[in-house]
């Protein structure tokens, strides 16, 4: 069983809220495996980044967020208060999994918690473009979800 970056019972109805999905607890941990393999993927490219610019730390600017990616992070940022969501564990959770000899800005510190969470958000985003009738999330939506985000993050 993973361990889930945002405690499962808050996870849900951030996900009920966000994209209207229904989210089981082994498909949210489906999901959390997605989750650590893209943030592993944002900061590979941003390592990248940051390496061509001879940077001596990772800043904001060498994540490739797109502008879907940060409209999902104001989406997930607007449900987080309402839903008591702690930061910190999240933070914590997150630098212990991301790879890499740079250290990070503090803004990039800072904004790892919702870096993360959006990346749920955008799972469900994706699952609900693709089935817009569903309700209940089945492991061939988040297969499919999965396929998108390998393709465009």
């Amino acid at each position: 069983m993973a361990e889930m970056i945002i405690p499962y019972p808050q996870l849900q109805k951030i996900l009920e809220r966000t994209c209207e999905l229904a989210v089981i607890k082994p498909r949210a941990e489906e999901m959390m495996d997605i989750v650590e393999k893209k943030l592993a993927d944002l900061f590979e490219v941003a390592y990248e980044n940051a390496k061509a610019e001879n940077a001596d730390t990772i800043k904001m600017r060498h994540i490739p967020i797109t502008k879907g990616f940060r409209n999902s992070m104001n989406l997930f940022r607007a449900v987080i208060e309402d839903e008591g969501v702690e930061i910190e564990p999240i933070r914590k959770y997150v630098l212990k999994k991301i790879p890499g000899d740079r250290p990070l800005e503090e803004d990039v510190v800072n904004e790892l918690p919702i870096i993360a969470g959006t990346l749920f958000v955008l799972i469900g985003r994706v699952i609900k473009a693709l089935h817009p009738e569903i309700k209940n999330v089945y492991p061939e939506h988040i297969e499919e979800a999965k396929k998108v985000l390998d393709y465009t993050l």
